[in-house]
C-alpha cells in the first residue's frame, strides 16, 4: 500500500478477535448520522484484498480468520460512530485521516470508548465544519498523543477526552469558538503540561481538569467568561504552581471544591486569594485542601472576600 494511494483515505488497523459485538474474524465499521450534510457514499479495501464500492452507511466486513487487518475507506465517509459499544476494542490505530470528517458538524461519541486506539496518523483529517466534540474521544486509554485537528468551529468540547488517562501532552488546538468544557480532560491522569489554549469564550468549566494528577503548573489561560469552575482542578494532586492574575477580569461565583486536593504553593494560593478579590465579584464559594496554607497575604485577600460574602475554605 504505497502513501501516494493513501493520503486521501481514512485508514485504520483493527484486531477482529478483540471483545467486540462482531464474529472473531469480523469488523463492523459503524457510521452515525448525527450532524451529517453530506450523504454516506464511500468504497473499502482491506490489506487482505477485499474491495466493496458503493457504501451508504453501517457496513460487516468478514476476514479469512482472525487477526490484524487495515481497512482503507475513500469517498465521502462523514463520521465513524461506536459510542463506547460494538467493535470498539478492535480498533487499534488510526494510520491516516484522510477524508474523514469531511460532511460532518458532529463527532459526538464517534470514537468513545475505544480502549485500544492510538493515533499515528500526521493529517488533519476535514473537523473544520464540526461543532460539537462531545465524547469523541473519551475513555480512548491508550492514546499517548493526539493529532493537530482543526477544531476551530467548535463549540462543545464536553468530556472529548475524558479519560484519556495514557495522553502526556496536547496540542495547542484552536478552541477560541468553544463553550462547553465540561470534564473535557477530566481524569487525563499522565497528562504533565496544558497549553496555552484560547478559552476566552467558555462559559461551563465544571470539572475540565479534575483528576490531572500529573499536572505539576497550569498557563495563564482566559477563563473570564466562565461561570461555574465546580471542581475544576479537583484531585490535581501534583498541581502546585498557578499563575497570578488568573481570576482578576472573572465573573464566576461558583469555585466548590475547585482546588480540592491540590498541591498549591503558599504562593500559588496567595496568587488566586489576590486575583478571586480584585476580580470585585461578591457571594461566592471557593474550597482548596491539601498543599500550602496562605501568606499573611492570602489570608487578607481571604478576609476582603468574605466581607463580600464569600464563602471561602483552604488549607489551614
Amino acid at each position: 500500500m504505497q502513501q501516494e494511494l493513501i493520503s486521501d483515505a481514512f485508514v485504520f488497523t483493527v484486531r477482529t478477535d478483540n471483545a467486540g459485538v462482531s464474529g472473531d474474524n469480523q469488523f463492523i465499521v459503524s457510521t452515525g448520522s448525527a450532524g451529517v450534510t453530506i450523504p454516506f457514499l464511500y468504497d473499502i479495501e482491506t490489506s487482505d484484498g477485499q474491495i466493496i464500492t458503493g457504501l451508504t452507511g453501517d457496513t460487516v466486513l468478514t476476514f479469512p480468520a482472525d487477526g490484524e487487518y487495515d481497512i482503507i475507506i475513500r469517498g465521502i465517509f462523514p463520521y465513524m460512530y461506536f459510542a463506547n459499544g460494538k467493535d470498539k476494542d478492535k480498533l487499534l490505530d488510526i494510520k491516516n485521516l484522510g477524508i474523514y470528517g469531511l460532511g460532518s458538524t458532529s463527532q459526538t461519541g464517534a470514537f468513545q470508548g475505544c480502549s485500544n486506539l492510538v493515533i499515528s496518523a500526521s493529517d488533519r483529517g476535514y473537523f473544520s465544519s464540526v461543532t460539537d466534540f462531545s465524547y469523541a474521544w473519551s475513555d480512548c486509554r491508550s492514546l499517548t498523543s493526539f493529532p493537530l485537528i482543526d477544531t476551530s468551529s467548535a463549540t462543545s468540547f464536553l468530556t472529548t477526552w475524558y479519560n484519556c488517562s495514557s495522553l502526556t501532552s496536547f496540542p495547542l488546538l484552536d478552541t477560541s469558538s468553544g463553550n462547553e468544557f465540561g470534564s473535557t480532560w477530566k481524569d487525563c491522569s499522565s497528562l504533565t503540561s496544558f497549553p496555552l489554549l484560547d478559552t476566552s469564550n467558555a462559559t461551563y468549566f465544571n470539572g475540565t481538569w479534575r483528576g490531572c494528577s500529573s499536572l505539576t503548573s497550569f498557563p495563564l489561560i482566559d477563563t473570564s467568561s466562565g461561570n461555574d469552575f465546580t471542581v475544576a482542578w479537583q484531585s490535581c494532586t501534583s498541581l502546585a504552581a498557578f499563575p497570578a492574575n488568573a481570576f482578576d477580569t472573572n465573573i464566576a461565583t461558583n469555585y466548590s471544591d475547585a482546588f480540592q486536593s491540590t498541591n498549591l504553593t503558599t504562593q500559588s494560593i496567595d496568587d488566586i486569594l489576590v486575583s478571586l478579590d480584585t476580580s470585585g465579584v461578591s457571594n461566592g464559594t471557593f474550597t482548596q485542601s491539601g498543599g500550602n496554607t496562605p501568606s499573611a497575604t492570602g489570608l487578607a485577600a481571604k478576609d476582603s472576600l468574605v466581607l463580600k460574602g464569600w464563602n471561602i475554605t483552604t488549607t489551614t
